[in-house]
């Protein structure tokens, strides 16, 4: 049986509450009233403060993509090595024991991929198998546990990081109202976890994947010469609170289980919208939606790496009993789910 047995996440320094988020996105709109009567969106977020690999001003100069995806390939590989090592340590892992590398981003581009730079600079084996995982968006750091769960084999380990620095996909050219909302949400983080066949933590009961029929305009990217331009529909909520549940719930009655049976809901913070989907759509309370709305307000939206931040809050606090299980689902491009069930 698969199991969890560490996760560790890591944040660049400049923080930014929300006050001071907007104040900058009004310079960079500036004699773009459309836009700027967008702002309120930073109120309504659901996000209180995020961190950003760069400074403020970093963010308001006319950088180009190709230098923006620069910078994100060598803060994001250092990002990823600091959440990466402290995973190796709470779980007791050398490095060398480490079998498979699951590398999982979407806000920057790399070729070697980050996870061939990442290797030698943890002392990895020259023969790790690495597994660089593109694209799955905000549902990449479920995607990354449950392929994983799927991949190791007995006496192997498996370690997963997701780095996202969102803040490198901000450009002072943006002009869709799209932007704003991105530039509401987002922030910039890594995460790690490691997954083992056998040891101690939570196993990893089940997972799933669900691409969902005529979805895939809902989320994703434009790629345009100025980098990345946020695809995200209003429809997204819509999907979670009518659509969502009837997979969950098959899910989990293929494997003997209900909703009444979760104790712990991991779920992907998109914003408070998607929030309120999950509310209505599940009929959860403030108990279940807590490591999902706290993690939002504290560091926002970090596209594939909010899960595991969530799962890594939910460890730290000791929460979990023996016998407890918890639901992990992550939403992203497709329009996709990616889910699994933890039993500690």
């Amino acid at each position: 049986m698969p199991r969890l047995l560490a996760a560790a996440t890591a944040l660049p320094p400049n923080i930014l509450t929300q006050a001071q988020a907007r104040a900058a996105c009004e310079k960079v709109y500036a004699g773009r009233p459309g836009l700027l009567r967008l702002l309120r969106v930073f109120e309504r977020s659901g996000v209180e403060t995020r961190h950003f690999a760069f400074p403020p001003e970093y963010y308001l100069s006319k950088k180009t993509f190709d230098e923006r995806n620069a910078d994100y390939v060598e803060v994001g590989t250092a990002l990823a090595e600091k959440a990466a090592r402290e995973c190796l340590a709470r779980a007791g892992i050398p490095p060398p024991q480490v079998d498979h590398l699951f590398f999982v981003t979407t806000t920057g581009l790399a070729t070697p991929s980050i996870d061939a730079l990442l290797a030698p600079r943890l002392g990895l084996r020259r023969d790790v198998r690495r597994w660089p995982l593109f694209g799955l968006g905000c549902a990449g750091g479920a995607g990354g546990l449950l392929r994983a769960a799927a991949t190791v084999a007995p006496g192997e380990h498996a370690l997963i990081v997701s780095v996202e620095l969102c803040g490198q996909v901000f450009s002072s050219r943006a002009a869709d109202p799209v932007d704003v909302v991105g530039a509401a949400l987002f922030g910039d983080g890594a995460a790690a976890g490691l997954v083992g066949a056998g040891g101690a933590g939570p196993a990893i009961l089940a997972s799933h994947t669900e691409l969902f029929a005529e979805s895939r305009h809902l989320m994703g990217w434009n790629f345009t010469s100025d980098g990345m331009r946020l695809v995200l529909s209003q429809e997204v909520a819509d999907l979670v609170t009518r659509r969502l549940r009837p997979v969950v719930q098959a899910f989990l009655a293929k494997h003997g289980l209900a909703e009444k049976d979760i104790a712990h809901w991991l779920l992907h913070p998109g914003g408070r919208r998607i929030i309120d989907a999950y509310r209505e759509g599940f009929g959860l309370g403030d108990r279940e939606l807590e490591w999902t709305r706290g993690s939002l307000a504290r560091v926002g939206n970090l596209s594939s790496a909010s899960v595991l931040f969530a799962l890594d809050d939910l460890l730290r606090s000791g929460r979990a009993r023996a016998g407890d299980r918890g639901l992990m689902v992550a939403l992203g491009p497709g329009f996709a789910a990616e889910m699994l069930v933890l039993e500690w």
